[in-house]
């Protein structure tokens, strides 16, 4: 999740490069630390390697800032420290306001899997959702600015000291409030300053909430989402990023944005605690309006399903009786009808596993320790040796590990070497994947006896390749990929070009915000196939090599995911339940319509046209060399 609060050692502090406002050009100095500071808004440190980074942040600091300082009427009790780090192969991030407001982003490309992130660019995503968490926490009136003083702070509760959660609450009684209400209203303020791109009005949400209504699923009450349902749903702590901002976004359709922003504030006439709040500015209970929010999400989601099945959906025929929950990429043995894949649902340790095909059974291989949440692992597949190849540790530095499907001994061959979208190359018996470090993507090749890597291709930052692929014959890359400008790909690349240096496409198709997900090479190479919302829901396209056509294949009613070409022409495919990923296959017919969904989000800014105007301004407007009044060693 964004909000991950992490303990950082003085001994790692010690050692960061320390910034202020910073200033595009930085000098170097033989102790590997330098401070600049301009005023006293932010104090931002990286580590030597990232400086590069520096002017970016530091301006997409500014511009977020001066939207949370106008539209919450917050004045920032103190400076913010922003620290960069690159402690995970994913981006990551986090906030707090107690004792002090401080952010730490992870430099890393966002994991998109599933569209569960947004297209925008990372550290501008990021910044905007983490000082929304900054200003609502830290808000304050002359209540809390008395408290704050008389307590020489804003104390953080500390076990051995039950009183010290008192005094917390008297000196940031908005930074005590349910996580739901927390990632919800980022999320919420996060899409629209971005202009409308984000997950208030992603396709992931929409499916996640159309499936539950088609299937009958269980709808926690605000209570129930705390106590339970970040634990034994699939999602786990996903519901309340879900459920919060579906919440938000509903309260901005139903009553107006300008209240949801009031319930946010913390003016001299607000109510302490934030149920309180609610109850004053929308006139009810919050329980009661969470409840009227589940009725009107049936009643919104019913009309979405009748709006899909207008054209006729895709014939399934499902190989389990319900879904698998999270599942990683997946692939099918001829000899044994077989899919092996990387599993992770609530009650089982994440796993690798072999699903019979004919006995419709699952045999487990092996546990994988760090798995993530949504794509368990990076997996490929030596279809000659049975050997699956995957990693560890999927959530820091990963480690690259392999399992033979047969006797079923994991086995370390590389630690920590943060290389995944792992895939076999069975022309020469290599593999390939993609290796993150300092926020750059880079791709590696690495032949057997896979102890070691060879770097092939570096892409600037900003440029983020993913679900990569090899042609059968070993001689093309298939890549999707994002631009700085939040704009997605599916290029083609011939290997022996990037091999000397020549990251030019010779292929590509454009898919505008939404992201082309898990596409593979068909058996005989001349078709890439794989999935994407480009319609809004979820479905299967084919893309053609040799002309660069394209086809959708399927017509979902919730989503289909990582498909596998089968050697009889169909595809198996993955579809979307409440219980999560359920294995598919259909037979894929190219076809001329398909059915769309409405977003509850365009639906807000057609009733209420003000969240247009909530854009903040790009960050390459700010002058941040002129800003800079100090430079000294730190």
């Amino acid at each position: 999740g964004i909000l991950m609060r992490t303990r950082v050692p003085l001994s790692l502090l010690a050692r960061l490069l320390s910034v202020a406002m910073t200033t595009t050009t930085l000098r170097a100095d033989p102790s590997g630390r330098h401070v600049l500071e301009p005023d006293d808004r932010q104090l931002l440190y990286c580590d030597p390697a990232q400086p590069y980074l520096v002017p970016h942040v530091a301006r997409s600091f500014h511009t977020s800032l001066e939207f949370q300082r106008k539209i919450f009427a917050w004045t920032p009790w103190e400076k913010t420290t922003v620290m960069l780090t690159d402690f995970s192969d994913y981006a990551n991030a986090a906030a707090g306001v107690v004792p002090n407001n401080s952010i730490q982003l992870d430099v890393a490309p966002l994991n998109r899997i599933f569209e569960t992130f947004s297209a925008s660019e990372r550290v501008y995503m990021m910044m905007n959702h983490e000082l929304v968490h900054v200003a609502t926490m830290d808000g304050w009136n002359e209540q809390d600015r008395w408290w704050r003083r008389a307590l020489l702070g804003k104390p953080i509760p500390e076990q051995v000291h039950p009183e010290s959660i008192l005094y917390f609450y008297l000196a940031a009684p908005r930074a005590v409030t349910p996580r739901w209400y927390t990632e919800g209203s980022a999320v919420f303020m996060e899409t629209w300053m971005a202009g409308g791109i984000g997950r208030a009005q992603g396709a992931y949400d929409e499916m996640v909430f159309r499936s539950m209504v088609r299937d009958d699923a269980h709808f926690y009450s605000n209570l129930g989402l705390v106590s339970e349902g970040t634990l034994v749903d699939f999602q786990v702590g996903v519901n309340a990023y879900l459920y919060g901002t579906r919440f938000f976004s509903y309260l901005a359709y139903q009553y107006s944005p300008e209240q949801v922003i009031e319930w946010l504030r913390r003016d001299e006439d607000s109510e302490r605690y934030y149920a309180s709040q609610f109850q004053k500015v929308f006139g009810k209970v919050l329980e009661e309006a969470w409840d009227d929010w589940i009725t009107f999400e049936h009643e919104f989601q019913q009309r979405n399903l009748a709006a899909v099945r207008q054209n006729p959906l895709t014939p399934t025929e499902s190989l389990t009786q319900q879904g698998v929950g999270s599942i990683s990429r997946s692939f099918i043995d001829g000899s044994t009808n077989s899919l092996s894949a990387a599993f992770r649902y609530p009650g089982v340790v994440a796993h690798i596993g072999e699903f019979s095909l004919d006995q419709r059974t699952t045999r487990k291989i092996a546990d994988i320790k760090g798995p993530m949440l949504f794509k368990v692992t990076s997996l490929a597949y030596d279809p000659g040796n049975r050997t699956l190849f995957y990693t560890s540790d999927n959530n820091n530095f990963r480690d690259l590990m392999s399992v033979n499907v047969d006797q079923g001994k994991p086995q370390m061959l590389m630690k920590d070497t943060r290389i995944g979208d792992l895939v076999f190359d069975e022309s020469n018996r290599s593999l390939w994947g993609l290796r993150h470090q300092n926020g750059f993507v880079t791709l590696v090749n690495i032949p057997p006896p896979y102890e070691s890597w060879k770097q092939v291709h570096t892409w600037p930052y900003g440029e983020v390749l993913y679900d990569i692929d090899i042609s059968p014959d070993g001689k093309l890359l298939s890549a999707s990929m994002g631009e700085v400008s939040g704009n997605q790909y599916l290029r083609v690349f011939p290997l022996d070009e990037l091999a000397n240096g020549n990251s030019e496409a010779m292929l590509q198709f454009d898919f505008g915000s939404f992201v082309p997900e898990g596409f593979v090479f068909s058996g005989d190479g001349r078709f890439l196939y794989g999935s994407s919302y480009y319609t809004g829901i979820s479905n299967i396209f084919r893309y053609e090599i040799a002309n660069g056509d394209i086809k959708a294949l399927s017509n979902a009613e919730t989503g289909f995911f990582r498909p596998i070409p089968m050697e009889d022409g169909r595809l198996m495919v993955f579809e979307y339940t409440g219980q999560g990923f359920k294995p598919t296959i259909i037979d894929p017919v190219p076809l001329e319509d398909l059915s769309a969904v409405t977003f509850l989000g365009t639906e807000i800014v057609k009733k209420h046209p003000v969240v247009k105007d909530w854009g903040v301004g790009s960050p390459a407007d700010i002058p941040l060399d002129d800003m800079v009044t100090r430079r000294g060693k730190y």
